[in-house]
């Protein structure tokens, strides 16, 4: 019987917790902006612009419309600002084999985002996660926009090895494993922030 209400318990707070994050999500500035209407900040020549961001996650959940990764990010004068990066929708991540454990509040990570035109918000093209993988090498979340066989991927492929956490198979998502010698080497073949998952003429920013 003690057991039973443990769990009821259990359940109904993780149902309040999950109630929640979905309220702050909502009340994030725009952050119910329609789904399919992502506001993508362009360059001058109507490319996508491509940012690189340091910071440690907040927050990171597996729901729809959107998955949605929170990072706190040091602004120019030390403190901290959110930014609210989505995902693919929930069961989208969960056939790829996404889980909510990949990524933990506080893990250090290095994110590479579509910038969009409403501030602090952006979509995910990969997430470096630091020191999370087997023997403390990082684990390299490659996503939105690098889909099937694109030099990226294929460039990516032929040097790193995968993670075994992800189906391959759906070809929209994959996860490498990064050393620290792996790092440097990548680092001199493919300067700037996480060069090695920029297209070949890409502007980013920061």
């Amino acid at each position: 019987m003690r057991d039973k209400r443990w769990r009821a318990g259990l359940r109904t707070t993780s149902k309040v917790a999950g109630a929640i994050f979905l309220g702050a999500l909502a009340a994030w500035p725009l952050a119910g902006a329609a789904h399919h209407s992502f506001p993508v900040l362009l360059t001058e020549d109507g490319e996508e612009v491509i940012e690189v961001l340091e910071g440690t996650v907040r927050v990171f959940r597996i729901l729809n419309p959107h998955g949605a990764l929170i990072v706190d990010v040091p602004d120019e004068t030390g403190a901290s600002e959110g930014w609210l990066i989505e995902l693919s929708p929930a069961s989208q991540l969960a056939r790829e084999g996404w889980t909510e454990d990949l990524l933990d509040a506080g893990d250090p990570v290095s994110v590479a985002i579509y910038r969009s035109r409403t501030p602090n918000r952006a979509r995910i093209r990969a997430v470096l996660a630091h020191g999370k993988g087997e023997g403390g090498a990082a684990r390299l979340f490659v996503s939105y926009g690098i889909r099937g066989d694109t030099p990226v991927m294929r460039r990516l492929r032929e040097r790193l090895p995968t993670c075994g956490v992800i189906d391959q198979s759906y070809r929209r998502t994959e996860c490498f494993r990064i050393d620290a010698e792996v790092a440097r080497s990548l680092a001199e073949e493919f300067p700037g922030p996480m060069g090695y998952v920029m297209p070949a003429g890409a502007e980013t920013t920061r």
